[in-house]
């Protein structure tokens, strides 16, 4: 009686395995209903119901009635994209024009004509060295000269009367010119005691006190005529040739988001850097409202017709010996077509081709066994199912005619 009970508990093991494999997989209940074994119409009609509906898979083949194998391929159609239309590239900012001011002699410094930050007129003397020796060099130099023009009078009187040779009145006057000569290079050391700003424009921060002892190497002060900006940059080497003087340019500082300032291209590197394979570049930008500093780093976007290419998708690209191709679908059968990578996105990979054109499907799904001229089936996009609560109307129950799936079931119920 023991051994009856542990076969029939085998048997209901079975069974109800056997139930949940057919729950999961189509396959048992293909096999049972197409075996042709003298099953009851209720239990065909309850293996069709609960076996799950039975889905193809990307590259899976199946043989038509004309006999030729077709295989099931997924496609993303080819689209057109526009690329190089843009250029964003890193700038810094640079006065139109800078002056680090250095004396051109040594001495103590006497007094100063600025102070920080002021705004300096082209001329105007920023720094006073003390000055005696060259005064005295000066005045000494003034009297030598009237001495030599007084002399060289009374040598012209003289030789009117031809008391003196036209030799001695020659080398009066030249020793008068040598006077002069001297007085001008007095006056000239004594003006390098002051010195002057040569452009206008705003001083940085004053490091200089009275007493100080300076020479040539030291640096009085900087002068930047900020009223325009340079912004230097670098492009790369694949937009060097759609460059041209005054194209626009539109910065933007880094540190102060959301105010664009617009300029123009002003000059150009006469050769590509080697190491960066990059164009120096600058750019000029109004800085009227001096909310703008040498230094500042800038964000510099520049546009331009760009490019047209075609995208697909990064799974369509195939390697070979000769390069990258894609698989594309023509009149039911695959088509093999060559092309060249230019860009490659997050998403898409553009690509250039003399065949590829805009809107043709292109294979990204089931490519491993395709070849020129291959039959192959496209599957039809997946359509999200629509919620119960989409409609206040009832669901329609879906027929055979409505539901493929319910369609197949029944034909293995029959």
């Amino acid at each position: 009686m023991a051994f009856l009970r542990q076969i029939v508990v085998t048997l209901v093991v079975l069974v109800a395995a056997l139930g949940v494999w057919m729950m999961l997989s189509p396959l048992p209940g293909r096999l049972i209903l197409s075996s042709g074994m003298p099953l009851p119409e209720q239990a065909k009609a309850l293996i069709a119901r609960i076996s799950p509906e039975e889905t193809e898979k990307a590259g899976a083949t199946r043989a038509p009635q004309g006999g030729s194998t077709a295989q099931l391929v997924v496609v993303d159609p080819a689209s057109p994209a526009v690329a190089r239309d843009r250029l964003r590239a890193l700038g810094t900012g640079e006065a139109i024009r800078s002056v680090a001011i250095r004396p051109d002699a040594g001495g103590i410094v006497a007094g100063i004509g600025f102070g920080s930050g002021d705004e300096v007129r082209e001329g105007t003397t920023l720094a006073v060295l003390q000055n005696d020796a060259e005064r005295v060099a000066v005045d000494r130099a003034k009297l030598a000269l009237a001495a030599a023009e007084e002399q060289l009078k009374r040598y012209r009187s003289l030789a009117a009367g031809s008391a003196v040779t036209s030799v001695q009145l020659d080398d009066v006057a030249r020793a008068r010119d040598a006077a002069a000569l001297d007085l001008q290079t007095a006056e000239i050391a004594l003006r390098k005691r002051d010195v002057v700003a040569p452009i206008s424009g705003r001083v940085g921060l004053l490091d200089l006190d009275i007493g100080d002892l300076v020479d040539s190497t030291t640096q009085i002060a900087v002068v930047d005529d900020r009223t325009t900006l340079k912004i230097l940059f670098n492009v790369p080497e694949a937009y060097a040739s759609q460059l041209a003087l005054g194209q626009p340019v539109a910065v933007e500082p880094t540190t102060r988001t959301g105010r664009s300032f617009e300029g123009r291209l002003s000059a150009l590197d006469s050769r590509i850097n080697e190491a960066s394979r990059t164009l120096r570049a600058e750019a000029v930008v109004d800085n009227g409202e001096d909310l703008l500093r040498p230094g500042m780093s800038f964000s510099v976007s520049m546009e331009f017709p760009g490019q047209n290419y075609v995208s697909v998708d990064p799974l369509s690209i195939q390697w070979e010996r000769a390069g990258p191709y894609v698989w594309t679908v023509a009149s039911d059968k695959a088509l093999k077509k060559p092309v060249s990578i230019i860009e490659r996105n997050v998403d898409r990979v553009l690509v250039a081709s003399d065949t590829l054109k805009a809107g043709d499907s292109v294979v990204r799904e089931g490519l491993q066994q395709l070849r020129d001229g291959l039959p192959v089936r496209v599957r039809e996009p997946v359509q999200a199912p629509v919620p119960a609560d989409a409609t206040d109307a009832p669901a329609p129950i879906p027929s055979a005619a409505a539901d493929p799936a319910n369609g197949r079931r029944a034909e293995l119920a029959r």
